[in-house]
């Protein structure tokens, strides 16, 4: 079965029937997370395997798949363990590419308004979850893999109405669930050189992280994270200072326009 097809076949799954088919007591799990599970490992006797004093979403043989949605930091135990005991390891993230919010009413559950989320997601949304785990990035046997999804995403909507003195309440909306209705390209990071995946193709010989922000159309914030990653995988090294700002070039080992012998 294809990818589009497998996705296809669990879309039309309610967050029920996707419990009953994993058959495990994990009824605490959000849509998405279950989703990826069933996606990448069909045979549920493989989801919610212990390893050790942890449990892995999915072990099959050698092999761990930890799906985060947010938060990798608080994988890093959890990934240093795994490692040091010999297993291999990928983290999937998923990051939404577009976004339909759906406000729900908390009284009635109807969906009273519906909109577009301005911002469309890149492989750069991740960059801040990615430097979480920076230091598990350069192992051995780990991989991440990041997929964008289009999702709608079901908020709770609460508050309005006024005060006892006649101000208007702000209203106020809280995360129910994520529904992916459509799959994008993933981005596999294996070693160094996926990391290039990053650099943008206009970027300066010598560059800032201004240089970067502006040619990767991320915020100055992304591009020194961004950065700071790709200094510790020595796919970008530091050359010089400008003031107080660093200017760095492509790895010498990455550039095929350097002249040097690689």
């Amino acid at each position: 079965m294809t990818d589009y097809l497998r996705f296809e076949e669990l879309t039309s799954k309610t967050i029920d029937e996707l419990h009953e088919d994993n058959g495990v007591g994990t009824l605490s799990e959000k849509y998405l997370h279950i989703f990826l599970k069933n996606y990448f490992e069909p045979d549920k006797s493989c989801h919610e395997v212990k390893v050790g004093r942890f449990t892995a979403d999915i072990c099959s043989q050698n092999h761990i798949t930890e799906i985060q949605t947010r938060n990798l930091n608080a994988l890093r135990e959890k990934l240093e363990y795994y490692l040091l005991e010999g297993y291999d390891v990928t983290v999937v993230h998923p990051i939404p590419r577009a976004r339909r919010i759906l406000h729900v009413d908390s009284e009635s559950g109807e969906i009273i308004r519906k909109y577009r989320y301005p911002h469309t997601g890149s492989f750069y949304d991740g960059i801040p979850e990615l430097y979480k785990i920076k230091y598990f990035l350069d192992w051995d046997r780990f991989t991440v893999r990041l997929m964008l999804f289009d999702i709608d995403e079901y908020r709770e909507l609460k508050g309005g109405g006024v005060t006892k003195t006649g101000r208007p309440r702000r209203r106020t909306s809280k995360r129910l669930d994520r529904i992916p209705f459509a799959i994008g390209d993933s981005l596999i990071l294996d070693n160094s050189a996926d990391y290039l995946a990053f650099v943008p193709e206009n970027l300066p010989k010598e560059f800032t992280s201004k240089d970067f922000a502006r040619c990767a159309k991320v915020s100055v914030g992304v591009a020194q994270m961004t950065l700071n990653i790709l200094s510790y995988l020595k796919t970008v090294e530091h050359i010089s200072n400008i003031g107080k700002r660093y200017v760095y070039r492509l790895n010498r080992y990455f550039d095929s326009d350097s002249g040097d012998e690689l």
